[in-house]
């Protein structure tokens, strides 16, 4: 004769080893799933978004000098010829490494699209001067017989931007174009911004 004691301690054994089973059982399911989450978030290829570079230039700001023995003066459009390239800041803003731009005279009537025409004034135009690969900054290789052939490079892996239609990629590796922002000419021949970056800026690959 079975003790109905003993069955039903027999039965909650028996209950609780199920438990338990089946609480190892899902809790080696949850631990593998993470691992498979967990390998593919490295085996995945990083979205860069801009590099982390994040600009705080505003319509206003006024062009100074980045570097050279006038760094940190009002850019004027007088000390500027057709062909000349400069990199400025906005003034008071030098301590961001994301507001650094080329500044560049050229004729007018030379910007093709995608330029936005808009976004220029008295033939200057502007970008962001860090290359779109890997975060050099770029320069100016200027034509002297011919200006408006003379392009922007970025000299860390030889990306070439043509500073005449959007800064788009000529060769090299940089995957988009440098990101064109809008200045003017003030009354006084200084230079403002008048709008953010068009583009995304900093490294995109």
């Amino acid at each position: 004769m079975v003790d109905k004691n003993t069955g039903d301690k027999e039965e909650k054994t028996g209950i609780t080893r199920r438990k338990f089973t089946l609480g190892v059982i899902l809790a080696s399911v949850a631990g593998a799933f993470g691992s498979l989450l967990a390998l593919l978030k490295v085996l995945s290829p990083e979205k860069k978004g801009g590099g982390g570079y994040v600009s705080t230039i505003k319509p206003g700001d006024k062009l100074v000098y980045a570097k050279g023995g006038k760094q940190g003066d009002f850019i004027k459009v007088s000390s500027l010829n057709i062909g000349d390239a400069v990199l400025a800041y906005p003034a008071g803003k030098a301590s961001n490494p994301a507001n650094i731009v080329q500044l560049i005279k050229l004729k007018e009537s030379t910007f093709k699209p995608p330029t936005h025409i808009n976004l220029t004034g008295d033939g200057l135009v502007a970008y962001s001067a860090i290359c779109t690969h890997l975060g050099c900054i770029v320069s100016w290789v200027r034509n002297q017989q011919s200006p408006d052939t003379s392009f922007t490079e970025c000299f860390c892996h030889d990306s070439i931007f043509d500073p005449l239609r959007g800064a788009k990629v000529l060769s090299g590796p940089a995957p988009i174009p440098l990101a064109q922002i809008g200045i003017k000419v003030e009354g006084d021949g200084t230079l403002v911004f008048t709008s953010g970056f068009t583009g995304p800026i900093g490294p995109q690959v």
